[in-house]
């Protein structure tokens, strides 16, 4: 089939899924008043394939063997930038709303492409066949690819085969010949409402106890059994002026529902190996922080353009601590753009599949470091701009004649500026940091790939702490 147009996506939505919102059931994604903008946000990763300008670094092969570079397992630095460049590209596209239709997904099946001959040599298993089988189709079917990984947990003092009730996290309920039945929640799934098939990982490292929670296969989303409850967009059905950035682009998100659900035999990819569980988990871990920094530099270059317009129409964008703010602002973006570049060029090689992933060190310094500053710059960004942010008059108040002409007077700014950019340049900062869809992005910032814990974790096992003590002793004289 090759390469799909975004309508061509668009009409494989249109299908047996079940979805619901709001208390009803959904019966076409692609129409829903508040759930087409994250289909539509979700097209950008179609339509960049079909820019002669995005093709280098969108799309893989030529003619019928086209496909996503999504689903190009990464075997050199320069794979690597070029997955870096189309997911910064696609999330620049949305105003720093990543699309995430095959990212996160393709993220999960880099994993397995490095873990399952691990395990098909540890326990004699035939997984590696299964994925890459399954990876020849998402290229051949261009198919997105939601990654369902986060569970209930239920009491997080307890592992999985502790727990109360047995479905807080995903579980094998039986074996058949052919495949295995498969019941519990996964929390948190984006574009879940909106994705053709869902990847399952385990969540966390396991223990023989919690031998049949370790499991991670595929299926397409309309699979009987399967239930999504999505989290619909709010802003959509406001004024388009007042929310210029959430009224046009969106990530949405559904609890995925299993209830005996049945995965063919091909389909899965890891089945009671309990001993590989955390070591999937952190592999995945590895490409999707990756992602996560790439997705988020255009975010973060948003955030410090806004801040420096705001200011220029206040005008104080040549006072001293505004400056500096902004001046703050702007490191923020670069470094993080720099860390992402680095962990790319400085990857860690597969010795058995000959797979690059980024450099697990930098990759998650990179994801730590600008979900630990978000809400520094959301602050920042606050600051800069003022009480207007929330309180400026409605743009249906500023579009009507008569409160127009009464408003002008007393709503501008420096005089070169008029006061419909600087009114807009409001609304801009307000959807940014003090909106529904801001306080979503400050939540997801820090819990999102991992939460700080989980990278603070990382960095420690990554860097060479114990070398470092043994330099600080020589410096002392200890030799």
């Amino acid at each position: 089939m090759g390469l799909r147009t975004p309508e061509q996506f668009r009409q494989s939505l249109r299908d047996k899924r079940v979805v619901w919102a709001y208390g009803q059931r959904v019966e076409d994604v692609t129409e829903h008043s508040e759930l087409k903008v994250g289909v539509e946000t979700a097209c950008i990763d179609y339509s960049v394939s079909e820019d002669p300008a995005c093709r280098e670094f969108a799309v893989v092969g030529e003619g019928e063997e086209a496909y996503s570079r999504y689903y190009h397992a990464p075997r050199s630095i320069q794979d690597l930038l070029l997955r870096r460049q189309l997911i910064e590209e696609c999330s620049r596209r949305a105003f720093g709303v990543v699309p995430l239709s095959k990212d996160a997904g393709s993220d999960g099946l880099n994993g397995l492409s490095v873990v399952a001959p691990q395990v098909d040599r540890d326990k004699g298993t035939e997984y590696a066949a299964r994925v890459e089988a399954f990876r020849r189709y998402l290229q051949q079917h261009d198919l997105s690819l939601a990654l369902a990984m986060t569970d209930p947990k239920g009491d997080r003092t307890l592992r999985p085969s502790q727990q109360a009730r047995p479905d807080y996290y995903l579980r094998i309920v039986e074996r058949r010949p052919g495949g295995i039945v498969v019941r519990g929640a996964k929390f948190h799934i984006s574009t879940a409402p909106y994705t053709n098939e869902v990847l399952v990982l385990p969540t966390r490292a396991m223990t023989e106890a919690d031998r049949d929670y370790a499991v991670a296969f595929a299926v397409p989303i309309d699979t009987p059994g399967i239930t999504i409850v999505a989290r619909p967009s709010r802003q959509t059905t406001g004024h388009s002026d007042e929310y210029p950035v959430s009224s046009r682009y969106d990530l949405i998100e559904g609890t995925v529902i299993f209830d005996n659900v049945f995965v063919p035999e091909e389909r899965v990819f890891l089945a009671g190996e309990w001993e590989w569980a955390g070591r999937l988990t952190e592999m995945f871990a590895n490409f999707h922080r990756f992602t996560a920094a790439s997705y988020k530099y255009p975010a973060l270059c948003l955030l410090a353009g806004a801040a420096a317009w705001v200011a220029a129409c206040n005008g104080t964008d040549r006072v001293g601590h505004i400056r500096e703010k902004i001046t703050g602002l702007l490191a923020y973006a670069e470094t993080l753009h720099a860390l992402t570049f680095a962990a790319a060029m400085d990857p860690r090689i597969d010795p058995y599949t000959g797979i690059n992933y980024p450099n697990p060190l930098i990759g998650n310094l990179a994801k730590l470091y600008f979900a630990d500053g978000f809400h520094d710059a959301v602050k920042a960004v606050q600051d800069i701009a003022g009480g207007l942010t929330v309180t400026a008059p409605h743009m249906l108040d500023w579009q009507h004649p008569k409160l127009r002409g009464l408003l002008e007077p007393y709503l501008g700014g420096r005089a070169d500026v008029t006061v419909e950019e600087r009114l807009r340049a409001f609304k801009l900062v307000r959807d940014l940091v003090a909106s529904d869809f801001g306080g979503f992005w400050e939540v997801t910032t820090i819990h999102a790939e991992g939460s700080l814990a989980a990278e603070r974790l990382m960095v420690g096992r990554e860097a060479d702490l114990k070398g470092m003590v043994a330099y600080a002793r020589q410096a002392a004289g200890l030799y």
